[in-house]
């Protein structure tokens, strides 16, 4: 998407607010898609879920698109079926079973942190695919994130668990889907991006369902498991409403490090719901990841947050 004034601060701000709610939003619905997909069958869950996302964007996408008058070739459809497949299906498949065996193993949060250096991966393929600049803050930002998460994980989860294997395998395709997205988001909407993520994941989803006969547990679904499908969906939702704008305004690195701002929020319903003591190296722990996000925004981003209105947020939201 292209557009005048791309550096300026009515350009960046809002990016940088949506990517912050977007945090917030990936942070719960983390923790919740623990309990969520709990005792269920990941790969019914993730593909009801999902095409209920796709459901709920597509109208937005359209009157974006009708309201821009764009139009959508065959490389920008062959380009977002990539983006389906990379990011909207198989990473999806991965990560639920992956926080499956993980919750099952009280290593729920141990592949909440595996997630989390999703911004390492990231960072260097926006470096070496989109030629974004390598900011010496980066490193000092990245070793307080992740050590701010290892203070967090240290006395409450497992150090690992067959499920983080799965999960890491997930956050490097996310990763990589992220990267080819903030290429397409230079000439398309994020609305339209992430519908084409989650219209061509279900796509893919449904597909794989329908070849290993996994429909028929979509039919078992209790009425609390389709209740979990509704708030998940309603979070995913919101994530992408909020991600691919942002993204479009931020460099990857530095959105994606954002993002690591879910873990302590993770972390913290879990403290809240299971009654884990907080000791002086979690607290520790927490506020690193905060100052390591601070570092990473570094003084122009964070300038350009404060100075945004945020009563055009929600319009950035739908670009």
């Amino acid at each position: 998407m292209q557009a005048p004034g791309r550096e300026s601060a009515a350009w960046v701000g809002p990016g940088v607010l949506l990517v912050l709610a977007t945090a917030l939003i990936s942070g719960v619905s983390t923790f919740v898609n623990g309990y969520a997909v709990a005792g269920t069958s990941s790969a019914a869950f993730v593909t009801v879920r999902n095409l209920a996302v796709a459901g709920l964007l597509a109208p937005i996408a359209l009157v974006v698109l009708a309201r821009n008058g764009r139009s959508l070739g065959k490389k920008d459809l062959g380009t977002l079926a990539v983006i389906g497949l990379v990011g909207g299906a198989v990473p999806f498949l991965l990560f639920f079973r992956g926080l499956q065996l993980a919750t099952a193993a009280h290593g729920g949060l141990t592949a909440s942190f595996v997630y989390r250096t999703l911004f390492v991966f990231a960072s260097v393929f926006g470096i070496v695919a989109l030629r974004e600049r390598a900011h010496p803050r980066a490193a000092v930002a990245a070793a307080l994130v992740l050590g701010g998460n290892l203070a967090l994980l240290a006395l409450v989860s497992p150090v690992w668990t067959t499920g983080s294997l799965y999960v890491l395998v997930a956050t490097v395709l996310w990763a990589a889907e992220y990267t080819v997205s903030k290429r397409l988001l230079g000439h398309l909407g994020g609305t339209t991006v992430g519908l084409g993520r989650m219209g061509f994941g279900a796509a893919f989803l449904s597909a794989y369902l329908l070849l290993t006969g996994g429909w028929g547990s979509v039919a078992g679904f209790s009425r609390g498991e389709w209740t979990w499908v509704g708030i998940s969906a309603a979070l995913l939702a919101a994530f992408v409403l909020t991600w691919y704008p942002g993204l479009a305004r931020v460099d990857l690195g530095v959105a994606t490090t954002v993002l690591v701002l879910g873990f302590p929020i993770s972390w913290a319903l879990d403290v809240l719901v299971t009654g884990s003591p907080v000791g002086p190296l979690a607290a520790l722990g927490a506020a690193a990841v905060a100052a390591g996000v601070l570092v990473a925004l570094g003084a122009r981003y964070l300038r350009a947050a404060w100075r945004a209105p945020l009563g055009g947020v929600p319009r950035f939201a739908t670009d």
